[in-house]
Formats: C-alpha cells, sequence, structure tokens
C-alpha cells in the first residue's frame, strides 16, 4: 500500500514537472511569436486580455459549480441552493477587496504583451525572474514577513543576475528583435511589480479562501477592467475591424496557455514542491532560449548566459533551506571524572 502510494506521488510529481515546462515555454514562445510576425494583421493585445479573462471566469464558474455539486449533502438540492452558495461565499466586503488585484492583473497581463513584443522570448523570461525581488520585498512590507540569510543572499544574487541579462540585450552588437528593447524591460520591470504586489495582497487579506472562488471574485472585476482597457485603448480599431480582427489558431493556442496556468496552479500546489517548480522554469527557459536561436535567430552571448545561470541558481538558493543544527550531546567525560576521582579518594 505504501509503495503504492509512493509511486503515485511520484508519477504526479512527474506530470506536474512537464505540465510546468509545457505550460511555461509552450505560453512565452507563442506570445513572442504572434507579437513578432508580420504574414497576418495584428490582434489587438486588449481584446486578447478581455477573452482570457472572460475564459477564466467561464472555467473558475463551473469549478465552483463542480466543487458544490459532489460536496453537497442532499442530492435534490438546484439552482436555488446554489445560489445561496454563491451568495455565502461572496460577500460583498472580499469581493471589493478582489478589485485591486484585478485591476493590478489586467494591467500585468497588458504589459506582458508590451514587453513580448520588444525582447526576446529568452530575455523576457529570464527578466521576469524578478517577481521574486518584488514578491520578497511586499510580502515583507505588507505581510511582515522575514527572510533568512539564504533568502537574502539569493535576492541579491538575483538582482545582478537580472542585470546581466538586461545589459546583455542592451549591448548587443545585433538590433535585437524588438524595436524598443528599453520600453520592453520598462514593462517586464512595472509586471514584476504589479505581480509582487498582488501576490501579498491576496495573501494578507485572502488566507482560507477557496482556490476556485478566489479566482470568480479576481476574474469578474478583471472583466470588466479588460473591457475598460478595449474602450479606452482599441474601441475605434474593433468599430472598424472587428473584436477578433488578426485571430488565428496561435493567437487562440496562446489565450489557451494563459487560462490553462490557473488550472495548473491549483493542480501543480498539490504534488509539486518549489524545486519541481524551479527546475521546470530552468528547463523552460532552456527550452525557450533554443526556440529563440531558432526561430528568431537569437545569438547567445556570454553576458547572457552568465546572467541566466545566476538567475536560474539564485531561484533555487531562495528555496534552500539550510539544514537545522543538531543539539550537541552531552559531554559525560566530567561526570565520569568526578565520579573516579571520588573512587580514588582515601
Amino acid at each position: 500500500m505504501a509503495s503504492g502510494r509512493r509511486e503515485e506521488c511520484c508519477s504526479m510529481r512527474l506530470i506536474s514537472l512537464v505540465c510546468l515546462f509545457v505550460q511555461n515555454a509552450g505560453l512565452v514562445t507563442l506570445m513572442r511569436f504572434t507579437r513578432t510576425r508580420r504574414d497576418r494583421p495584428m490582434f489587438l493585445a486588449t481584446t486578447a486580455v478581455m477573452v482570457d479573462e472572460f475564459s477564466k471566469l467561464s472555467l473558475s464558474f463551473f469549478m465552483v459549480w463542480l466543487h458544490w455539486y459532489r460536496s453537497r449533502e442532499d442530492k435534490k438540492q438546484g439552482i436555488d441552493d446554489f445560489v445561496r452558495h454563491l451568495r455565502r461565499q461572496f460577500d460583498v466586503r472580499s469581493s471589493l477587496l478582489m478589485a485591486v488585484p484585478a485591476l493590478l492583473y489586467t494591467v500585468q497581463k497588458n504589459l506582458l504583451y508590451v514587453a513580448l513584443s520588444n525582447l526576446d522570448a529568452c530575455v523576457y523570461q529570464a527578466a521576469y525572474t524578478g517577481k521574486h525581488i518584488t514578491t520578497a520585498l511586499f510580502s515583507y512590507l505588507i505581510l511582515g514577513k522575514r527572510l533568512n540569510h539564504w533568502q537574502k543572499g539569493s535576492l541579491l544574487v538575483l538582482m545582478f543576475g537580472v542585470a546581466l541579462v538586461q545589459i546583455s540585450q542592451l549591448t548587443e552588437p545585433r538590433k535585437p528583435t524588438g524595436d524598443h528593447p528599453v520600453l520592453g524591460f520598462v514593462a517586464v520591470t512595472l509586471a514584476c511589480c504589479t505581480s509582487g504586489f498582488s501576490s501579498a495582497y491576496l495573501e494578507y487579506f485572502i488566507k482560507k479562501a477557496d482556490y476556485w472562488g478566489k479566482q470568480v471574485q479576481l476574474a469578474l472585476p478583471a472583466l470588466f477592467f479588460a473591457f475598460a482597457g478595449v474602450a479606452s485603448q482599441d474601441w475605434s480599431a474593433v468599430v472598424n475591424s472587428g473584436f477578433f480582427q488578426g485571430y488565428d489558431e496561435f493567437v487562440v493556442l496562446t489565450i489557451f496557455f494563459e487560462v490553462a496556468g490557473g488550472l495548473l496552479v491549483a493542480s501543480v500546489t498539490k504534488y509539486a514542491d518549489s524545486i519541481v517548480k524551479n527546475f521546470a522554469i530552468a528547463l523552460s527557459l532552456t527550452a525557450v532560449t533554443a526556440a529563440s536561436a531558432l526561430i528568431w535567430d537569437f545569438q547567445l552571448s556570454s553576458t547572457f548566459v552568465l546572467g541566466t545561470v545566476i538567475t536560474v541558481g539564485a531561484a533555487y538558493m531562495y528555496n534552500y533551506t539550510p539544514p537545522a543544527k543538531e543539539p550537541p550531546l552531552p559531554d559525560k567525560r566530567p561526570r565520569e571524572q568526578e565520579r573516579t576521582g571520588r573512587l580514588q579518594e582515601p
């Protein structure tokens, strides 16, 4: 029985690793590909964010219903009972609190499209690991979390690695595949800040909420903010050329990978630890670098390789827990000497 559970756990960890790797590498590569091709009209990033939020809202709402349907005590309960369940779970205060991270996440997704329009995919992914720094900073300011010496050192190392990655892009002899690499780095930096603040904010206000219920509360105002982004930035383009202009199977697949990230968080957290997550990030960064070299003729430089290695190493270092020091065994020699001394006394 124990061996069977151990094998099942190992298999789930492997599946988690593969899913995380495919989702991380596939999403970044597809986003970069769809934002740099010139064979068709460019799709509107604001509409893609809105479709993403609508899909997440639909998926999360379905998961909330499925969880209620399976856990209900009376099998005759119907829609009215489900509505009452929603009213009990989604109170007004927590829903209003969710509007803040919902706005930040909507802005963050638009920033990531801007970043991948102006940075190589591998450079973007390495630079985006800077969200660990902002998450630790806001966790200290909002939650009062203390960092041990290993974590403080790893954040300094991570800052150095991200700086090397940025330097490698800005000092590259060839013209970067994006027209404005500085704008790309500014977008990544702002996205890291919104990600770090939102993570600490959610942990502070909503610690024990159901995951899918929290996703519904996030996606509902985020859908409103995404529509506001479409109306304020691209409304004339939507009226003239349609909401889904520039969409094809690659854009739809990109949105699918983005939505799948939420489902992976719910399932992977149960089986995968920080080591598996960091290993998946390292593998996906390697795969994205290879794709960048093959598709976009990205040339590896020693500065970029060094910065990437330092960045991945810092992620492992941040989650490393040094072994606890065992208390020293009591020294029995003084007692033995005292006993023998007493026996030798005349």
